[in-house]
């Protein structure tokens, strides 16, 4: 078995709940990026499954082609340049992507910017279109709207996306309007944090100071 197999994931009841959480807390920082590479695309056939694999080769997510609710036409199967695969909906491609006129067998990104979340640990979640998402230490959340969800993994996010530059500050503001926090909100969570945080350092030192040899 593969090293990579036994890692650990955090198993993530509800993905949005945990960004929110993150944060009213400040454990996730965030920022505003937009697409930048270049794919191949085709559009896929009913029922096509495709696995979706991280770059050390552990299973990521896996769905299957179907149609659009609203235009009727089946998915398309998406290849970035690091040639993950995965599938995405014909409205939400079509919004995202136009051929590339200097590479008609590539399509660009078109799409507005969006927030990104950078996460510290191994998590495991319900994706939005039903199926599990497994996402190692260091990459990120994207958001494109508050209940679509999805993970990059690190190399996999620096090869597709780049950041807008935007102030952090700015887009913090900009992620508590777009899952409508409310600033109570934020400051009882920070406070609760802090008081946890001072518990645990006190129980640290207590545990410390009981421990620690007698000089006689």
């Amino acid at each position: 078995m593969a090293i990579e197999e036994l890692k650990y994931f955090e198993k993530v009841k509800d993905i949005r709940e945990y960004i929110i959480e993150g944060i009213k807390t400040g454990k996730l920082t965030v920022d505003e990026v937009v697409k930048v590479a270049r794919i191949q695309a085709r559009q896929g056939k009913l029922g096509e499954e495709v696995i979706t694999k991280m770059a050390n080769g552990l299973e990521e997510t896996r769905n299957v082609v179907k149609l659009d609710k609203e235009t009727g036409e089946p998915g398309w199967i998406v290849t970035n340049p690091s040639g993950e695969k995965y599938i995405m909906n014909d409205s939400t491609f079509k919004k995202k992507y136009e051929r590339d006129p200097e590479n008609p067998s590539q399509f660009k990104p078109k799409g507005d910017p969006v927030l990104s979340f950078a996460v510290n640990e191994h998590i495991e979640f319900n994706s939005h279109w039903g199926e599990t998402m497994k996402l190692e230490a260091g990459g990120s959340l994207v958001a494109s709207e508050p209940q679509k969800i999805y993970g990059i993994q690190k190399e996999e996010f620096k090869e597709t996306y780049a950041s807008t530059g935007k102030d952090k500050i700015e887009c913090l503001k900009e992620a508590i309007s777009f899952f409508e926090i409310s600033q109570e909100e934020i400051l009882e969570a920070r406070q609760a944090n802090e008081k946890d945080t001072q518990e645990k350092n006190t129980r640290m030192h207590t545990t410390i100071k009981k421990d620690a040899p007698t000089l006689e």
